[in-house]
């Protein structure tokens, strides 16, 4: 199926260009998709938060830094798997009504997962559902993230990704609490984690319900270059979008960046959930050890999560897009080697805050860089790969976390590896893109959206 006249007659002339949180909310159609993204990731942090208690604090099991590993492998091998598979997609058939169709059936795969709980069935089991899941909700995020072009115009889109992905991922920490405390409200039992885990399809729900009101090609593609066969195109989806990538040099620094930040945040999740299960013993304050501490964390997070949004589009205004990232991610590496080495629960929380602030910071400013530079007849591709690549560097931290990160979590390698990364990441993008402006017969189109042109009027 591909884009009728409406969708492309409607151009990206009609699209909105706003600055300010205010009057981005105003913005009809991306309010509506904030709010899919926000029920959306609200049930996967609640559906994934029931899972953590259920593995990782049930009193009967001892979880060592494998096990954690194996986990989130089984969790994230679907982003890896059907990324490709979804963006050929995405760039072929209504993103509304994927979205729309992969949100109904993952409430009837979640409402399975729930009863498989109940039965006290083998983690392998809950784990082979839980793909299911993780892999159905790849088309919802890659789509997601494709339709934000149909919303504001380019302009507008690091003050859009600033509100959709930071709502975004507030909602997913807020999700992950929702299910630890009602865990400490209704206890441990298999039936009690069986009822937190059926209440998550009921924000995949409410997300398919809203995302019903767009008309049919309003979210796109405007058009499509892909096969007539739907197999064949599907087959072809990750080298077109691999080609295109390359093709478009800032967008793959963009995903070479998130990957980086991505695996920096991989490897800093293994050690706090290590910290919280095994090393943190005794409380301070307000701060507690286990699951409770851990809920304090992704409250944590989320605020330098949000404050990163808050913080990046005025920022980015005045100084750059490069230069604020070489500044944000130097700055960020010199607080992990501090604070991160020190293993109390104060100096976690505070390398936690840093850290989440210059993941969605980056995130915000690198997502506006593939949508800005990708054609809308392969941006459903290329966020298929980047979502790919980015969790392929997530698994990869988790993978080598086993290897260097003690059964304690309090192992230096890991910290001293994650300030290395941050580091290195910044003053590479900092270089290949003085490389890029400065390289003669480099073709305007490419960076007129990353850096040539003006900072973007958002926010």
């Amino acid at each position: 199926m591909s884009a009728g006249p409406p969708a492309s007659e409607q151009g990206s002339a009609s699209r909105p260009s706003v600055r300010g949180l205010l009057h981005l909310l105003r913005v009809r159609a991306l309010r509506r998709l904030v709010y899919v993204r926000v029920l959306c990731a609200f049930g996967d942090g609640a559906f994934q938060g029931a899972l953590a208690v259920l593995v990782l604090f049930s009193p009967e099991r001892q979880t060592n830094p494998a096990d954690i590993a194996l986990g989130f492998v089984v969790l994230l091998l679907p982003y890896s798997v059907v990324g490709p598979f979804a963006g050929a997609l995405l760039d072929r058939w209504s993103r509304r009504r994927v979205i729309v169709w992969a949100n109904l059936i993952r409430c009837a795969l979640v409402g399975i997962v729930a009863l498989q709980i109940a039965a006290d069935l083998p983690n392998i089991v809950l784990f082979v559902t839980a793909l299911l899941i993780m892999g159905v909700g790849r088309f919802v995020g890659s789509g997601l993230s494709a339709s934000m072009p149909h919303t504001v115009a380019k302009d507008s889109l690091v003050g859009a990704n600033a509100l959709a992905t930071t709502s975004g991922a507030i909602a997913t920490a807020i999700g992950g609490g929702y299910a630890i405390a009602l865990r400490g409200l209704l206890g441990e039992s298999s039936g009690r984690i069986a009822i937190i885990t059926a209440t998550v399809l009921l924000f995949y729900l409410a997300a398919a319900l809203i995302a019903t009101r767009f008309r049919l090609m309003e979210l796109g593609p405007d058009e499509t270059d892909e096969p007539a066969q739907t197999m064949r195109a599907v087959l072809q989806g990750f080298a077109s979008g691999l080609h295109h990538v390359i093709a478009r040099p800032t967008v793959g620094l963009a995903v070479l960046v998130v990957m980086a930040v991505r695996f920096c945040f991989g490897l800093c999740t293994m050690v706090v959930l290590l910290l919280f299960q095994k090393h943190f013993t005794e409380g301070m304050w307000v701060l507690r050890p286990g699951p409770t501490g851990i809920a304090e964390v992704l409250a944590v997070g989320a605020l330098g999560v949000f404050g990163g949004a808050v913080v990046t589009a005025p920022v980015v205004r005045r100084l750059g897009r490069t230069r604020w990232l070489v500044i944000l991610l130097t700055a960020v590496s010199i607080i992990v080697l501090a604070f991160g080495g020190l293993f109390t629960i104060w100096s976690t929380l505070v390398t936690t805050f840093a850290v989440g602030f210059a993941y969605q910071s980056s995130k915000v400013c690198m997502d506006s860089v593939v949508q800005a530079d990708s054609d809308d007849a392969f941006v459903g591709r290329v966020f298929a790969l980047y979502d790919t690549a980015n969790n392929l560097s997530y698994v990869l931290a988790f993978c080598l976390g086993v290897l260097i990160v003690p059964p304690q979590g309090n192992g230096l390698g890991a910290v001293i590896l994650v300030a290395a990364v941050f580091l290195a990441t910044g003053w590479g993008y900092g270089w290949a893109m003085l490389r890029l402006t400065r390289r003669p017969g480099r073709p305007v189109t490419v960076l007129a959206h990353s850096e040539s042109a003006p900072p973007d009027r958002t926010e």
